[in-house]
């Protein structure tokens, strides 16, 4: 009986320290205004509610969905896209899913990154063909070269800028098929414009490259709102 008590008492403490984890993923309330920095604060409204993880550094290399408290999971963001491959455009809603972070580099270099974990397109029967893969797909600074690989590397991701109201970076790698055929294979896409506030939003209008730059003779034109949050900003 001593054994069974003390099992059922060890998994309840560890089930208790993992949803306390889990929520102190964000913290309640608005960014301190000013930020009090060097790193960005990060902030969303999820139903009415406000959080954010501050610019004092805490938080830092931890990848946050939506807050604890609102249910967690990803972020959604979707829109009106067209994929053109091989000279034929397939217009669907696209729906991408994901995680924002911030990590600091050694130097002090604080960083945004962005990691795209699922989709769903919707649409006319051609939609229906689409499958897209290779997640989960990760942000890169559009301004570092070689672009590939992409992954989950602080020194990949955007610099951050207090003044800067968009970020711009490349999104990889990507799978996609259509009607079963491959069309994209290991891909990437270019100058991505994530602008961050309220609607935040992710402009999509490139062609998908390979890892050598060579065109996939596919591209994607679309621009995917924010649809399960107010706002998600960067301060």
């Amino acid at each position: 009986m001593k054994i069974k008590l003390l099992l059922s008492t060890i998994v309840g403490m560890a089930a208790w320290s993992l949803s306390s984890v889990a929520a102190a993923n964000w913290d309640a309330g608005a960014c301190p205004d000013p930020n009090p920095g060097p790193a960005p604060c990060i902030e969303t409204v999820v139903n009415g509610n406000t959080y954010h993880f501050n610019g004092s550094g805490g938080h830092a290399d931890v990848w946050h969905g939506l807050p604890a408290a609102e249910g967690g999971g990803d972020f959604s963001f979707s829109g009106d896209s067209v994929l053109t491959c091989d000279g034929t455009d397939i217009a669907c809603t696209l729906e991408l899913t994901g995680e924002v972070k911030k990590c600091e580099e050694p130097d002090g270099t604080w960083r945004i990154g962005v990691r795209v974990n699922s989709s769903d397109v919707t649409g006319s029967f051609a939609c229906s063909t689409i499958a897209l893969g290779g997640f989960p797909w990760y942000s890169k600074d559009s301004s570092i070269t070689p672009h590939c690989p992409f992954g989950d590397v602080c020194g990949n991701f955007n610099e951050y800028d207090p003044s800067a109201s968009t970020y711009t970076a490349n999104f990889g790698l990507i799978d996609i098929s259509v009607f079963g055929i491959p069309e994209v294979t290991d891909g990437h896409v270019h100058d991505v414009v994530f602008t961050p506030g309220v609607g935040a939003s992710f402009d999509f209008n490139s062609i998908f490259y390979d890892c050598d730059e060579n065109s996939q003779n596919c591209s994607v034109d679309g621009t995917l709102t924010l649809d399960n949050a107010t706002s998600l900003d960067v301060y």
